[in-house]
Protein backbone atom coordinates (compact mmCIF):
# COMPACT_ATOMS: atom_id res chain seq x y z
CA UNK A 1 0.00 0.00 0.00
CA UNK A 2 1.28 3.36 -1.00
CA UNK A 3 1.46 5.66 1.87
CA UNK A 4 0.06 9.19 1.11
CA UNK A 5 2.34 12.30 2.01
CA UNK A 6 0.51 14.61 4.34
CA UNK A 7 0.53 18.42 4.28
CA UNK A 8 0.21 21.15 6.90
CA UNK A 9 -1.21 20.42 10.23
CA UNK A 10 -1.15 16.33 8.84
CA UNK A 11 -4.89 16.59 8.67
CA UNK A 12 -4.81 16.22 4.79
CA UNK A 13 -6.31 12.90 4.86
CA UNK A 14 -9.10 10.97 6.10
CA UNK A 15 -5.98 8.56 8.22
CA UNK A 16 -4.79 12.07 10.00
CA UNK A 17 -8.42 13.51 10.24
CA UNK A 18 -9.81 10.91 12.19
CA UNK A 19 -6.53 10.47 14.77
CA UNK A 20 -6.98 14.43 15.15
CA UNK A 21 -10.92 13.56 16.34
CA UNK A 22 -10.43 10.75 18.82
CA UNK A 23 -8.06 12.56 20.15
CA UNK A 24 -9.77 15.49 20.69
CA UNK A 25 -12.65 13.54 22.13
CA UNK A 26 -10.24 11.54 24.67
CA UNK A 27 -9.13 14.81 25.73
CA UNK A 28 -12.82 16.24 26.14
CA UNK A 29 -13.67 12.88 28.38
CA UNK A 30 -10.93 13.16 30.32
CA UNK A 31 -11.48 16.90 31.00
CA UNK A 32 -14.89 16.44 32.14
CA UNK A 33 -14.15 13.03 33.85
CA UNK A 34 -12.66 14.96 36.45
CA UNK A 35 -14.59 18.00 36.60
CA UNK A 36 -14.68 20.48 38.20
CA UNK A 37 -11.11 20.00 39.19
CA UNK A 38 -10.31 20.46 35.73
CA UNK A 39 -11.92 24.23 35.89
CA UNK A 40 -10.68 27.07 38.32
CA UNK A 41 -7.77 28.25 40.14
CA UNK A 42 -6.11 25.17 40.59
CA UNK A 43 -6.46 22.71 38.21
CA UNK A 44 -6.22 19.06 38.12
CA UNK A 45 -6.35 18.42 33.87
CA UNK A 46 -5.60 14.88 33.06
CA UNK A 47 -6.70 16.05 30.04
CA UNK A 48 -3.49 18.03 29.91
CA UNK A 49 -0.71 14.64 29.49
CA UNK A 50 -1.96 14.75 25.73
CA UNK A 51 -0.37 17.82 25.34
CA UNK A 52 3.00 15.92 24.80
CA UNK A 53 1.19 14.54 21.30
CA UNK A 54 2.14 17.77 19.60
CA UNK A 55 5.99 17.11 20.05
CA UNK A 56 5.16 14.14 17.72
CA UNK A 57 2.85 15.55 15.31
CA UNK A 58 1.60 18.83 14.92
CA UNK A 59 -2.02 17.25 13.74
CA UNK A 60 -2.34 16.72 17.85
CA UNK A 61 -2.08 20.65 18.46
CA UNK A 62 -5.09 21.28 16.39
CA UNK A 63 -6.47 18.27 17.79
CA UNK A 64 -5.67 19.00 21.90
CA UNK A 65 -7.14 22.78 20.41
CA UNK A 66 -9.95 21.88 19.55
CA UNK A 67 -10.74 19.29 22.80
CA UNK A 68 -10.02 22.42 24.81
CA UNK A 69 -12.35 24.64 22.36
CA UNK A 70 -15.17 21.64 23.49
CA UNK A 71 -14.33 20.93 26.88
CA UNK A 72 -14.80 24.92 27.88
CA UNK A 73 -17.96 25.09 26.64
CA UNK A 74 -18.85 22.95 30.12
CA UNK A 75 -16.80 25.01 32.63
CA UNK A 76 -19.12 25.41 35.71
CA UNK A 77 -17.64 28.76 36.04
CA UNK A 78 -19.52 30.18 32.65
CA UNK A 79 -17.15 32.23 31.19
CA UNK A 80 -18.75 31.57 27.96
CA UNK A 81 -17.11 32.56 24.64
CA UNK A 82 -14.22 33.95 26.00
CA UNK A 83 -12.88 30.75 28.11
CA UNK A 84 -13.39 28.90 24.58
CA UNK A 85 -11.65 31.75 22.28
CA UNK A 86 -8.45 32.72 25.25
CA UNK A 87 -8.36 29.18 26.11
CA UNK A 88 -8.18 27.09 23.16
CA UNK A 89 -5.92 29.81 21.52
CA UNK A 90 -3.42 29.81 24.65
CA UNK A 91 -3.53 26.15 23.97
CA UNK A 92 -2.70 26.36 20.24
CA UNK A 93 0.29 28.86 20.51
CA UNK A 94 1.96 27.41 23.60
CA UNK A 95 1.83 23.98 22.04
CA UNK A 96 3.81 25.71 19.13
CA UNK A 97 5.94 27.46 20.97
CA UNK A 98 6.51 24.23 23.58
CA UNK A 99 7.38 22.25 19.87
CA UNK A 100 9.63 25.29 18.62
CA UNK A 101 11.74 25.67 21.85
CA UNK A 102 12.12 21.57 22.22
CA UNK A 103 13.74 21.81 18.75
CA UNK A 104 15.61 24.30 19.40
CA UNK A 105 17.00 23.12 22.72
CA UNK A 106 17.96 19.98 20.74
CA UNK A 107 19.65 21.51 18.22
CA UNK A 108 21.08 23.36 20.28
CA UNK A 109 22.77 20.84 22.90
CA UNK A 110 23.59 19.09 19.58
CA UNK A 111 26.18 20.90 18.56
CA UNK A 112 27.72 20.79 21.69
CA UNK A 113 27.57 17.14 21.96
CA UNK A 114 28.02 17.21 25.51
CA UNK A 115 24.78 16.27 26.51
CA UNK A 116 23.93 12.75 27.30
CA UNK A 117 19.93 13.04 27.52
CA UNK A 118 17.32 11.82 24.80
CA UNK A 119 16.40 14.30 22.78
CA UNK A 120 12.71 13.34 23.11
CA UNK A 121 13.20 13.96 27.13
CA UNK A 122 14.49 17.60 26.56
CA UNK A 123 11.41 18.66 24.49
CA UNK A 124 9.13 16.91 27.12
CA UNK A 125 11.03 19.04 29.88
CA UNK A 126 10.46 22.23 27.27
CA UNK A 127 7.19 21.86 26.88
CA UNK A 128 6.46 21.42 30.51
CA UNK A 129 8.04 24.49 31.33
CA UNK A 130 6.69 26.57 28.52
CA UNK A 131 3.36 25.20 29.36
CA UNK A 132 3.24 25.68 32.45
CA UNK A 133 4.15 28.72 32.49
CA UNK A 134 1.62 30.27 29.77
CA UNK A 135 -1.10 29.68 32.06
CA UNK A 136 -0.96 33.51 32.72
CA UNK A 137 -3.36 34.09 30.09
CA UNK A 138 -5.70 31.79 32.12
CA UNK A 139 -4.46 33.58 35.35
CA UNK A 140 -5.63 36.65 33.76
CA UNK A 141 -9.10 35.56 32.47
CA UNK A 142 -9.90 33.82 35.78
CA UNK A 143 -8.89 37.44 37.70
CA UNK A 144 -11.03 39.60 35.49
CA UNK A 145 -14.05 37.36 35.14
CA UNK A 146 -13.57 36.77 39.27
CA UNK A 147 -12.86 40.34 39.76
CA UNK A 148 -9.96 39.12 41.89
CA UNK A 149 -6.97 41.03 40.87
CA UNK A 150 -5.36 41.42 44.31
CA UNK A 151 -5.05 37.41 43.86
CA UNK A 152 -3.55 37.57 40.37
CA UNK A 153 -0.26 36.28 41.68
CA UNK A 154 -0.71 33.43 43.78
CA UNK A 155 -3.83 32.44 41.07
CA UNK A 156 -0.73 32.45 38.88
CA UNK A 157 1.50 30.19 40.42
CA UNK A 158 -1.17 28.26 41.45
CA UNK A 159 -2.18 27.44 37.82
CA UNK A 160 1.62 27.05 37.05
CA UNK A 161 2.08 24.52 40.09
CA UNK A 162 -0.99 21.97 38.92
CA UNK A 163 -0.17 22.60 35.32
CA UNK A 164 3.28 21.40 35.90
CA UNK A 165 2.35 18.71 38.28
CA UNK A 166 -0.21 17.42 36.00
CA UNK A 167 2.04 17.37 32.71
CA UNK A 168 5.44 16.11 34.68
CA UNK A 169 3.45 12.98 36.04
CA UNK A 170 1.30 12.58 32.46
CA UNK A 171 5.12 12.79 30.58
CA UNK A 172 5.70 9.33 33.28
CA UNK A 173 2.81 8.16 31.80
CA UNK A 174 3.74 9.19 27.67
CA UNK A 175 6.64 8.72 27.62
CA UNK A 176 7.20 5.11 28.41
CA UNK A 177 3.87 4.39 25.99
CA UNK A 178 5.53 6.43 22.96
CA UNK A 179 8.25 3.79 22.85
CA UNK A 180 5.46 1.73 21.75
CA UNK A 181 3.15 3.52 20.11
CA UNK A 182 4.38 5.62 16.93
CA UNK A 183 2.85 8.76 17.52
CA UNK A 184 4.75 10.30 14.97
CA UNK A 185 2.43 8.73 12.29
Amino acid sequence: MKQQTTTGFGLSDTTGLVKAAIVAAIYVVLTLMVAPLSFGVIQFRVSEILNFLGLYNPRYIVAITLGVVIANMFNPASYGVADMLIGSLSTFVFLWLGRIVGERLVALLATTGKHQVQPMIIKYLALIVVFSLSMITIAFMICHFENIWPLFWPTYWSLVASEAGVLSLGGLVMYPLATRIDFHS
